[in-house]
């Protein structure tokens, strides 16, 4: 089992370090933001996306790193 914490949009930005999962099955993609210790990202995401969006199909993973 996969260890995150999902994050809400207006948030992000007090994470040094985050990661985004971008759902593009539709017309209009959308994003789950998530902090991890992890190092298996992809995991980390199908395990997301299993628990809180498990019709989706086409999905990708999105580090974001503040820079320093």
């Amino acid at each position: 089992m996969s260890v995150y914490k999902l994050v809400e949009k207006h948030a992000v930005e007090h994470h040094n370090e985050y990661y985004e999962v971008r759902i593009t099955d539709g017309k209009h993609p959308q994003s789950l933001f998530f902090t991890t210790n992890e190092e298996n990202l992809e995991d980390v995401a199908a395990d997301i996306i299993a628990k809180l969006e498990p019709n989706a199909k086409n999905w990708t993973v999105i580090p974001h790193r503040k820079d320093s």
